[in-house]
């Protein structure tokens, strides 16, 4: 390993531990709400793996259409890169969000919530569609399934109705202090998930 490349693995550690502990102290510090307290600071957490997860999977697949239109060897790279670490980002949403539904709603997997199941479908494609990419092992499988992903996400979200979830709890609010917090949650997942995405594309890189 060159001096360069070790230095960059150590300055991209370090930037992930600054926006980690940045996250931490954002939710520590993040007002609590009026009927769900404390707790509503994981659903802050959870609103933004979703979107982070999101814009993974969007970023993903224009890659993906890119790499196909162009053979260019860093966008197949990119798409495999950016296409695994949405699946670890939504992976962790869905985990998480079990831990979240029960202490909001009392049920770990409210089933009954359409964007529930969405989130679950979701998981089920990007996995399944995983498993392909890594079975036939061809780059062009990879980026036609990850801009497919990329479309399939949304479409699921934005057409899932909702039963008990809120349609936009934060922008809904009325307190600029929250979406304050809430935006800086969200710049920090997504800057971990960005330095996530580089280290998915060095592994890429070596194999």
């Amino acid at each position: 390993m060159s001096a360069s490349v070790a230095a960059f693995r150590r300055s991209r550690i370090l930037r992930a531990a600054v926006w980690l502990l940045a996250l931490l102290a954002l939710l520590i510090l993040s007002p609590a709400e009026q009927t769900l307290g404390q707790i509503v600071k994981l659903v802050y957490l959870h609103g933004a793996l979703v979107r982070t997860g999101m814009l993974a999977f969007t970023v993903a697949g224009v890659l993906g259409v890119f790499a196909l239109l162009t053979r260019r060897s860093w966008a197949v790279e990119w798409t495999r890169a950016v296409g695994d670490s949405a699946l670890v980002i939504w992976t962790t949403y869905v985990l998480s969000s079990m831990l979240v539904t029960y202490l909001a709603w009392g049920v770990a997997i409210a089933w009954s919530e359409p964007r529930v199941r969405a989130s679950g479908h979701i998981l089920l494609a990007a996995v399944a569609f995983w498993g392909v990419s890594l079975f036939l092992r061809d780059w062009r499988v990879r980026a036609v399934l990850s801009a497919l992903l990329g479309v399939l996400v949304w479409v699921l979200i934005t057409s899932a109705g909702v039963v008990i979830h809120p349609v936009d709890p934060i922008g809904g609010s009325a307190s600029i202090a929250i979406k304050v917090f809430y935006g800086g949650i969200v710049a920090c997942v997504v800057l971990l998930a960005a330095e996530l995405a580089l280290w998915m594309k060095e592994r890429c890189s070596e194999v």
